[in-house]
């Protein structure tokens, strides 16, 4: 690095003015990553982060305009359906149908507590086995091992509806006191899903308008072309979205340094809500979301066949029939019609 100083300019304050730049370079530098947080430490961090990757939106191909639009929708859902596994042992079919009902009944009156209708709760039945154990026989020079009854199994599902996303910490909290632990999926219901595809061809259409006009300010004939269209609709559903990833930390420097040897803890591996990156969509409706939302997304693409820009003359077509004489003369015959 090549530095320059005036006769007037003090090489202390030089250096203090570099000082302090590299010192402000430092911290952006350090400052960037806490940012992004740790899953940039993750071996596949880059999936993670596709925004920057846009897709072509325009194109021409020969005499062939091709527009395209790609718009999303973060909507809340309307409801949602928690669905937790119960299993239940007993000695005799008896005990293990009238324990598992006496379960699910306290269960259901803790979840009405919480503003959840019975009418809300629906008890799925799963199985209903007997449970086996190995008896072992000696003999004088062997062993038999034989199965034998040793009580029941029951299992079911109880799926909770509710309209509210933050009672399902409550529910989970019911359940475990009746220790019910198996939390299967939760679902979410959106009721009018139309109604978000027919505001999403609005937007599009709208948009896509627009860009017609400003390729026809560029001197397109696209009012004057042939134009057909196509449009495709999805829905990410948050279910779909949760992505794995494990909790990062450092060791002791103070360790390290006095050449002591470290046993790293066991990091933690959890999920995370990963929403469909914004990046390669026009229109984002309800971009600011905390709530885990459904995404529906819509893509509207339009082809413009443009007029020739040096239209084709028409051409007659003349035929003539010519002899050639032993003498080389040539002569045009009247062929007729």
């Amino acid at each position: 690095m090549a530095v320059y100083r005036s006769a007037n300019t003090p090489i202390m304050h030089l250096r203090s003015r570099l000082l302090l730049s590299f010192s402000a370079f430092v911290i952006t530098s350090s400052a960037r990553p806490q940012a992004m947080g740790n899953l940039m430490y993750e071996t596949n961090s880059r999936m993670f982060f596709q925004q920057a990757e846009q897709t072509v939106k325009a194109t021409i191909q020969g005499n062939v305009l091709v527009l395209e639009v790609n718009a999303m929708m973060n909507m809340k859902a309307d409801s949602y359906l928690a669905i937790f596994n119960v299993t239940q042992l007993g000695q005799s079919a008896e005990e293990a149908d009238s324990l598992m009902n006496e379960r699910v009944s306290r269960f259901t009156g803790r979840v009405k507590k919480q503003g959840v209708k019975e009418s809300d709760v629906f008890t799925d039945m799963l199985s209903f086995i007997p449970v086996y154990e190995i008896e072992t026989t000696r003999k004088l020079f062997s062993k038999t091992y034989q199965e034998v009854p040793a009580g029941f199994e029951i299992q079911k599902n109880i799926h909770v509806k509710f309209t509210d996303a933050r009672v399902l910490d409550k529910l989970v909290t019911a359940a475990a006191m009746e220790e019910i632990y198996d939390l299967v999926k939760v679902d979410f219901f959106v009721e009018k899903q139309s109604s978000c595809y027919d505001t999403l061809r609005m937007f599009t259409t709208k948009l896509l308008q627009q860009k017609l006009e400003n390729f026809a300010k560029l001197g397109l004939k696209v009012e004057e072309s042939h134009r057909t269209a196509a449009e495709k609709n999805g829905a990410y559903f948050p279910l779909d979205r949760y992505t794995a990833y494990q909790s990062r930390s450092q060791s002791s420097l103070n360790s390290r340094r006095k050449g002591q040897l470290v046993n790293d803890v066991r990091k933690t591996n959890t999920l995370f809500y990963n929403k469909v990156p914004y990046g390669n969509f026009d229109i984002v409706l309800h971009a600011d979301i905390t709530e885990p939302p459904v995404q529906y997304t819509y893509n509207l693409t339009l082809q413009c066949q443009l007029p020739e820009a040096f239209p084709k003359k028409d051409v007659k077509e003349i035929i003539k029939y010519l002899w050639i004489t032993e003498k080389g003369e040539v002569k045009e015959l009247n062929m007729g019609n």
